[in-house]
């Protein structure tokens, strides 16, 4: 960027920090799990920060969802627990509709020699978008969320029953539901649909598709707005995959597709080719699929998130794909032509939406470089198969899976997968200490109120 373009984007915010009477600015960035950090900044102090960086505690991206502090993530008492000069992206100011005189704006983390901080989610995923982006692809991607709302005393779902769909679910208090949408598009976060889920007080809310980097900030942004927005109604908003055994888990499809860059047309679209897809995407997808029992670190993120994948729930079990089919991992959706989209399922409510677009997108890159063999696709009851691969049934698991892909880790970088397996093992040791049948299948069928209290508020 150019100093006369920043100064022009600099220009144009002080103009609405002016007429929209701001007087806070929020300095924010997403942890490991996508909850959002911040420092809260006096309006005169905003251009010095601009200029000169604001200093962070370079450790909160190696800390668990409670902030305690796992060792050996690279991030801590290896570098004697020292702050990152974070760097505002000026592109990602945004004036807070539910929050009075208030706006804020994203911020990257660098050590202190100018070096970025590789383990950060959105950095790294900057750098795997320049990598498509060189390759003449802009990646499209789309955000579906489930979750739970809850009285904020009680915690308990705010109505019963399983009312997917049912209008007057949707609409459970019209002054909550409609404040969230209005104040969502009045910050530039664009909802194409809202209604209630499977579960007792469950809602889904999904968001219009974007490209690049800009599709991940809106979806943390609209995550902890709607937390914050919840908040005020007297309710907790919460992406807990699975807050009660008995219902429904949350999920977070995740939608992709390539761009080429030279012609506008959807890269993934080949009406002559084996199944309608072009020989890019069949190796994306091979990708994806190949990656997926590593990538459920991202996916399925945490202890609980592991008592969503199970049989006959509308939930994936497997690394599997199908077209149409809503029991695989990768579904290719029914639209095509120009609309010719993959729809990660796998993804659980907790998912970080930067991390769950790197892992994807990472997968998919290593697939187009590698070409591994794309199975066959599922077209019956992937539940009722014995053939298929099946995805891990605890975080422990998963972190195995991970640990041993080291094509995964190729594609992304050694500061982030030492940090992450580092957080995860402390996340496993610490559920190791509350029950003694963690991992077992006992485990994954009940839910446990010390998983409330460490996941539902910031989740």
């Amino acid at each position: 960027m150019t100093t006369t373009t920043t100064n022009g984007i600099l220009n144009s915010i002080k103009k609405r920090i002016r007429d929209n009477d701001i007087h806070f600015i929020r300095f924010e960035q997403a942890d490991l799990h996508g909850v959002s950090r911040s420092k809260t900044v006096p309006v005169g102090c905003f251009t010095d920060y601009i200029d000169n960086g604001l200093n962070f505690y370079g450790g909160l991206l190696g800390l668990d969802i409670q902030s305690m502090v796992p060792t050996g993530t690279g991030y801590a008492e290896e570098v004697a627990f020292a702050d990152h000069c974070t760097i505002p992206d000026l592109s990602t100011f945004t004036i807070l509709p539910w929050v009075p005189n208030t706006a804020n704006i994203t911020i990257d983390p660098y050590w202190y020699d100018g070096s970025p901080a590789m383990a950060s989610p959105r950095l790294l995923l900057k750098k795997i978008l320049n990598e498509f982006d060189a390759m003449g692809y802009i990646c499209r991607l789309g955000y579906e969320f489930e979750f739970y709302v809850l009285d904020r005393k009680t915690r308990q779902p705010v109505y019963t029953g399983q009312p997917i769909f049912v209008t007057l679910k949707n609409n459970f208090d019209i002054g909550f539901t409609y404040d969230l949408m209005r104040k969502m598009d009045q910050a530039g976060v664009r909802i194409i649909t809202q209604n209630s889920e499977h579960g007792p007080g469950q809602q889904e809310i999904n968001l219009y598709y974007q490209d690049g980097l800009a599709a991940a900030d809106t979806a943390f942004l609209y995550k902890m707005g709607t937390k914050e927005l919840a908040l005020q109604h007297g309710y907790i908003a919460t992406w807990m995959t699975k807050p009660f055994i008995n219902a429904s888990a949350s999920g977070s499809h995740f939608h992709m597709s390539l761009i080429d860059k030279a012609t506008g047309k959807n890269a993934f679209n080949d009406p002559d080719g084996e199944y309608g897809l072009s020989d890019l995407a069949r190796r994306f997808l091979s990708g994806l699929l190949k990656h997926a029992r590593a990538n459920t670190i991202f996916t399925a993120p945490t202890i609980n998130c592991y008592k969503r994948y199970r049989v006959n729930s509308f939930a994936p079990h497997s690394a599997t794909w199908g077209m149409e089919n809503r029991t695989v991992g990768i579904r290719l959706k029914g639209c095509r032509g120009e609309s010719t989209h993959l729809e990660n399922r796998l993804a659980c409510g907790a998912a970080n939406p930067y991390l769950l677009a790197l892992s994807s997108l990472a997968a998919g890159l290593e697939g187009i470089r590698c070409d591994p063999t794309l199975p066959a696709p599922v077209t019956d009851i992937a539940y009722e198969r014995t053939d298929i691969p099946m995805l891990p049934t605890s975080l422990e698991q998963a972190i195995a899976e991970f640990e041993d892909d080291h094509e995964l880790h190729a594609m992304l970088d050694p500061e982030f997968v030492k940090l992450v397996l580092a957080v995860k093992k402390f996340e496993v040791e610490t559920a190791k200490k509350q029950f003694a049948n963690y991992g077992t299948p006992e485990f994954n069928d009940s839910v446990d109120p010390w998983e409330w209290d460490y996941y539902m508020e910031l989740l």
